[in-house]
């Protein structure tokens, strides 16, 4: 296997709009091969997922069947425990050894690489793609490089950030509200078929 692939790490619960259109801009932008996008099993610097990795595994499976170079991979619900970014590329620079790897982030996840696992290895070791969030102040490259990103292989990237959040989607199925324009309509069918996000399970 060769080429650039993106990784595209989070809880993804649910998978949205957002997250997609992100994606899609990165993959033309960076001239990528393929994003992959990583659901974390259980995340080191966020709540527990409300929907269960099945769910999670099953909406993002149904969300990417259809869009162009962007693939789901499943090592890291796979692998027991929390989920550290840090063991994922390590086991991914093992699998692929001709592949060039970047990792895509928000600038709001790039600003708690400080508190990450293995954060002095992952950013020795890998480039990343960092994004602006909509409602998250913007970074630049001083900034970037401030937090220990290497600007010479890294690189800061504006996209057209859609203001939406998992937890609002979670707030609107919660109160039985449609999800039109936030998620595919295929996951807004797994949603409604298994009752997920119901009265009392969404959080903020």
């Amino acid at each position: 296997m060769s080429g650039e692939v993106i990784v595209y790490g989070g809880t993804f619960d649910p998978v949205h709009n957002g997250h997609l259109a992100i994606a899609e801009q990165v993959l033309e932008t960076a001239g990528a091969g393929s994003v992959w996008f990583m659901p974390a099993r259980v995340p080191s610097l966020r709540d527990e997922p409300v929907a269960s990795v099945a769910d999670r595994v099953d909406m993002l499976r149904a969300a990417l069947a259809y869009q162009h170079g962007m693939l789901l991979r499943t090592d890291e619900v796979e692998r027991a425990g929390v989920s550290y970014t840090v063991d994922t590329m390590r086991a991914l620079h093992l699998a692929y050894p001709h592949t060039e790897f970047r990792v895509l982030i928000g600038a709001d996840a790039a600003r708690t690489m400080p508190r990450w696992e293995g954060a002095a290895e992952l950013l020795a070791g890998d480039d990343f793609i960092i994004v602006n969030r909509s409602g998250v102040a913007e970074m630049d490259a001083h900034e970037a490089a401030r937090l220990g990103f290497d600007m010479r292989g890294s690189e800061l990237m504006r996209v057209d950030s859609p203001d939406i959040s998992a937890s609002e989607v979670r707030k609107r199925a919660s109160a039985g509200l449609p999800l039109d324009g936030l998620v595919p309509e295929t996951v807004a069918q797994i949603i409604a078929e298994r009752g997920l996000y119901t009265a009392g399970t969404a959080r903020a």
